[in-house]
């Protein structure tokens, strides 16, 4: 007769892998913040490849307000990569830094973010108005 080994608490299993999860996403985090500053959006001047739409200042107008916010695009907005590893759901390429402002529109569709090369966020973006 074997003995077989109690397994792993749960607690603690989830434990570990929010640590493991919150590590990933510090380190990338800093890198979006080193690569774009306050807000991408706002600061579109840092980022001479990104294209803003001509009446993309008239309708969402220019100025940024309240705390820098860590943003995810498309297909890797959080709600759509729960339950993925940390590795594939927090990349530099499928994220940026936007003010709270900026995030909200992009939030509510209003305000549109397109990568122009395979290298997403860490290429340059294209920014529009939701029709």
């Amino acid at each position: 007769m074997s003995v077989l080994a109690k397994p792993e608490p749960r607690k603690r299993a989830k434990a570990r892998a929010q640590r493991h999860e919150r590590a990933v996403a510090a380190v990338v985090r800093a890198v979006c913040v080193e690569r774009d500053g306050y807000c991408r959006f706002g600061d579109w001047e840092d980022h001479p490849d990104d294209a803003h739409s001509a009446v993309l200042g008239y309708v969402m107008g220019e100025d940024c307000e309240g705390d820098s916010q860590w943003a995810h695009m498309g297909e890797h907005r959080r709600f759509r990569t729960r339950g993925q590893a940390p590795e594939v759901r927090h990349t530099t390429a499928d994220s940026l830094m936007l003010c709270a402002t900026h995030h909200h529109a992009y939030d509510e569709h209003t305000l549109t973010i397109t990568a122009t090369s395979d290298k997403g966020a860490d290429g340059a973006l294209v920014f529009g108005v939701a029709r």
